[in-house]
């Protein structure tokens, strides 16, 4: 394995720029990067996560939403289908999809764009991040 000099970037790396967190309420087109998926330990119902990131942006910290598979209602509570739908239908809203057409959340979703509002999640163990507050339709 080869050896690497940085010792000429010494100050370009000390003054590296720290990994940021949006206000809450900013307004921002963000794009899917990777997607989580698993199945509850509690009712069998399959989760999708999608981490999303900020282009324009590049020091914003990733972040992340939760959305159960509509495929599996019939685990959920009534309340939590009927938020699971009103959920999906704003957040395929806001990254256009026709949800008309077979889709995969892993393989079709990452690479796509869309708009909301961000909150901010505090966390006492790994610090604040940013989140979802509202989907918004595409512009």
């Amino acid at each position: 394995m080869s050896l690497v000099d940085y010792s000429n970037m010494e100050k370009e790396i000390a003054d590296a720029p720290e990994a940021m967190v949006l206000p809450r309420g900013t307004e921002v087109k963000f794009r899917i990067i990777d997607m989580m998926t698993g199945e509850s330990d509690k009712n069998g119902a399959t989760w999708y996560m999608p981490v999303f990131d900020v282009p324009a942006e590049p020091l914003v910290i990733e972040f992340k939403d939760f959305f159960w598979d509509l495929a599996d209602l019939d685990k959920l509570s009534e309340k939590q289908a009927a938020r699971t739908l009103r959920k999906f239908r704003l957040f395929a809203t806001a990254i256009d999809l026709d949800y008309a057409t077979p889709f995969s959340w892993v393989d079709d979703l990452i690479g796509m764009e869309g708009w909301a509002i961000l909150g901010v999640k505090k966390d006492d163990e790994y610090g604040d991040s940013n989140s979802i507050s509202k989907y918004v339709a595409m512009k």
